[in-house]
């Protein structure tokens, strides 16, 4: 790494510093002013309040990372044009595209993060968070831990299962229900279990009954009777009956896909409205090396003109950028665009602006 892309980053990380922590805190004390009342009432321990707030950060970063690149951007790029530094780099002959390379990196470098973010962490500390949320509502009921009555149906493989009770902390199930049917539609086999655990990769069904049917759906031979059966070829995890209870919003991607591939009958509508999901919450983290390429010729043409100029065009950035993102979604989720269209477009559109201006720049 060069001494000016060490400048340019030094100069360019304090102010994205400031930016993250402040929009952080802001977060965290609206958050806190809305549910203050509900931890006085519950008596929520201080630590489990600071562990909240913890938890709800790999979320907010979708959100936050590219408008704090946004304003670092433009406040470093203020800075370097006030001290004459931008213009004595330029006048040795260094391009903008030369200069922005490094800042380039850093808007890659966090897309990829959030990325990741996004399909591991944030799905499951939202989802924690809002359960801890409603405990302190509620209290601590049995509501909040199991799911009753719980039925999942997986097309894929032709089983439908209906679980009386399902710990959501614990995975274990009890009074379950399983039909096996043929791929033509008619019933294989009941298979009805008192218990179900899962360990190494599969379920065991404890107390287990099973009848077969022929394929008129009659019964075939006495019922069968099994203290215990691992059920070995079955595809089915833990996560796929929890992914049933839990609101979409909760879900990654890759979750979302596989919600998919399990229920293969959904509507046009549904479908299309899922896929829209699923692209935008790919789309969504490159936002932050959109931002990076819009911002760096914004910043040279607001440089010259004030700080204050630079938080007017990002602010007027941001607001049209997410007013073409959800217009877009709301056309694929009513089946006017294609999905991966309605959730790659404004990135695409603001890319292309960029690379305009920044050929303009020069």
């Amino acid at each position: 790494m060069k001494l000016m892309d060490k400048y340019i980053l030094r100069q360019f990380f304090v102010p994205l510093g400031y930016c993250l922590l402040t929009f952080t805190m802001v977060f965290v004390i609206f958050d806190l002013f809305e549910h203050l009342s509900e931890f006085i009432e519950a008596k929520t321990p201080l630590y489990q309040v600071v562990r909240y707030y913890f938890m709800i950060i790999p979320a907010l970063l979708v959100y936050i990372a590219p408008i704090s690149l946004l304003l670092g951007l433009l406040y470093s790029l203020w800075h370097l044009t006030k001290n004459n530094e931008l213009t004595a780099m330029r006048a040795s002959g260094i391009s903008l595209t030369r200069i922005a390379v490094p800042i380039i990196g850093v808007g890659l470098c966090f897309s990829l993060i959030v990325t990741v973010f996004q399909e591991t962490l944030a799905p499951w500390t939202s989802y924690w968070a809002e359960q801890f949320i409603r405990q302190q509502e509620l209290g601590d009921t049995a509501s909040m831990r199991y799911a009753q009555n719980l039925p999942y149906n997986n097309e894929r493989d032709h089983r439908f299962w209906i679980i009386r009770k399902f710990d959501l902390q614990l995975n274990n199930m009890q009074g379950i229900k399983v039909v096996q049917q043929r791929p033509d539609g008619s019933d294989l086999e009941t298979i009805r279990a008192e218990e179900g655990r899962y360990y190494d990769g599969r379920w065991w069904f404890f107390k287990v009954t099973n009848q077969k049917y022929d394929y008129y759906n009659n019964p075939v031979g006495p019922v069968e009777t099994l203290p215990i059966r691992q059920m070995a070829n079955w595809g089915e995890t833990p996560d796929d009956f929890i992914n049933e209870v839990k609101d979409p919003m909760f879900l990654s991607a890759l979750e979302l896909r596989n919600f998919m591939i399990t229920h293969k009958n959904l509507s046009a509508k549904t479908y299309s409205r899922i896929s829209v999901d699923i692209h935008s919450r790919l789309a969504m983290p490159w936002t932050c090396l959109v931002v990076t390429l819009f911002g760096v010729p914004c910043g040279l043409h607001t440089a010259r003109k004030g700080a204050f100029m630079g938080l007017i065009v990002a602010l007027l950035t941001f607001f049209c950028f997410y007013l073409l993102m959800t217009f877009c979604q709301w056309l694929g989720k009513n089946e006017i665009l294609d999905p991966v269209i309605s959730a790659w477009l404004p990135n695409t559109v603001f890319i292309l602006i960029g690379f305009f201006l920044m050929a303009r720049a020069r």
